[in-house]
Protein backbone atom coordinates (compact mmCIF):
# COMPACT_ATOMS: atom_id res chain seq x y z
CA UNK A 1 0.00 0.00 0.00
CA UNK A 2 2.90 2.59 1.06
CA UNK A 3 4.75 1.10 -2.19
CA UNK A 4 1.93 2.72 -4.51
CA UNK A 5 0.82 5.49 -2.48
CA UNK A 6 3.39 7.34 -1.02
CA UNK A 7 1.58 10.47 -0.25
CA UNK A 8 0.16 8.75 2.88
CA UNK A 9 3.35 8.72 4.47
CA UNK A 10 3.08 12.21 4.28
CA UNK A 11 -0.60 12.74 5.36
CA UNK A 12 0.48 10.22 8.40
CA UNK A 13 3.08 12.68 8.99
CA UNK A 14 1.32 15.79 9.00
CA UNK A 15 -1.92 14.77 10.66
CA UNK A 16 -1.14 11.22 12.16
CA UNK A 17 1.31 12.54 14.86
CA UNK A 18 -0.67 15.27 16.30
CA UNK A 19 -3.52 12.67 16.23
CA UNK A 20 -1.22 10.15 18.52
CA UNK A 21 -0.26 12.62 20.59
CA UNK A 22 -3.61 13.44 21.34
CA UNK A 23 -4.34 9.85 22.02
CA UNK A 24 -1.49 9.54 24.27
CA UNK A 25 -3.13 12.62 26.24
CA UNK A 26 -5.80 10.71 27.01
CA UNK A 27 -4.52 7.80 28.89
CA UNK A 28 -2.21 10.72 30.47
CA UNK A 29 -5.27 12.85 31.86
CA UNK A 30 -7.29 9.23 33.22
CA UNK A 31 -3.41 8.78 35.63
CA UNK A 32 -3.32 12.39 36.70
CA UNK A 33 -7.10 11.92 37.93
CA UNK A 34 -6.14 8.44 39.48
CA UNK A 35 -3.15 9.99 40.82
CA UNK A 36 -0.42 8.36 39.12
CA UNK A 37 0.94 11.84 37.47
CA UNK A 38 4.22 11.44 38.97
CA UNK A 39 5.04 7.66 37.23
CA UNK A 40 3.71 8.67 33.93
CA UNK A 41 5.10 12.32 33.38
CA UNK A 42 8.55 11.09 33.27
CA UNK A 43 7.49 9.04 30.32
CA UNK A 44 4.69 11.07 28.61
CA UNK A 45 7.85 13.60 28.42
CA UNK A 46 9.70 11.30 26.59
CA UNK A 47 7.08 10.54 24.02
CA UNK A 48 5.75 13.96 23.48
CA UNK A 49 9.57 15.69 23.08
CA UNK A 50 10.33 12.78 20.54
CA UNK A 51 7.17 13.17 18.78
CA UNK A 52 7.16 16.84 18.48
CA UNK A 53 10.67 17.28 16.56
CA UNK A 54 9.55 14.14 14.49
CA UNK A 55 6.53 15.79 13.26
CA UNK A 56 8.52 18.99 12.80
CA UNK A 57 11.44 17.19 10.71
CA UNK A 58 9.69 14.69 9.34
CA UNK A 59 6.77 16.07 7.56
CA UNK A 60 9.97 18.45 5.98
CA UNK A 61 11.34 15.49 5.02
CA UNK A 62 8.42 13.44 3.96
CA UNK A 63 7.40 16.22 1.83
CA UNK A 64 10.88 16.45 0.19
CA UNK A 65 10.99 12.65 -0.49
CA UNK A 66 7.32 12.93 -2.28
CA UNK A 67 8.93 15.54 -4.73
CA UNK A 68 11.82 13.41 -5.21
CA UNK A 69 9.67 10.03 -6.13
CA UNK A 70 11.17 8.32 -3.27
CA UNK A 71 9.38 5.16 -2.58
CA UNK A 72 7.08 4.92 0.29
CA UNK A 73 8.53 2.09 1.88
CA UNK A 74 11.67 4.23 2.40
CA UNK A 75 10.09 6.93 3.54
CA UNK A 76 8.25 4.61 6.02
CA UNK A 77 11.86 3.40 7.11
CA UNK A 78 13.62 6.96 7.30
CA UNK A 79 10.84 8.09 9.56
CA UNK A 80 10.47 5.12 11.51
CA UNK A 81 14.45 5.95 12.26
CA UNK A 82 13.65 9.13 12.81
CA UNK A 83 11.69 8.70 15.20
CA UNK A 84 13.41 6.00 17.12
CA UNK A 85 16.92 8.21 17.00
CA UNK A 86 14.85 11.39 18.40
CA UNK A 87 13.07 8.71 21.45
CA UNK A 88 17.00 7.80 22.28
CA UNK A 89 18.49 11.12 22.41
CA UNK A 90 15.60 12.72 24.66
CA UNK A 91 15.86 8.98 26.59
CA UNK A 92 19.69 9.59 26.76
CA UNK A 93 19.41 13.54 27.31
CA UNK A 94 16.31 13.44 29.17
CA UNK A 95 17.24 15.22 32.29
CA UNK A 96 19.31 18.43 30.54
CA UNK A 97 16.65 18.34 28.10
CA UNK A 98 14.01 18.81 30.88
CA UNK A 99 16.62 21.47 32.57
CA UNK A 100 16.77 23.12 29.25
CA UNK A 101 13.62 23.48 29.31
CA UNK A 102 13.06 24.69 32.84
CA UNK A 103 15.25 27.31 32.80
CA UNK A 104 13.52 28.90 29.75
CA UNK A 105 10.36 28.92 31.08
CA UNK A 106 11.51 30.97 34.00
CA UNK A 107 13.13 33.61 32.10
CA UNK A 108 11.46 36.80 31.96
CA UNK A 109 11.15 38.82 29.11
CA UNK A 110 11.43 42.14 29.54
Amino acid sequence: MLEDNPQYMVMWSAFGVPLLMFALALPLYIFRKIGLQEQAKPLANLAYISLGITWIIGFITMMIMMFTDVSGIRMFLVWSLMFITYLTFTLFNYKILIKGVGNLSKKKTV
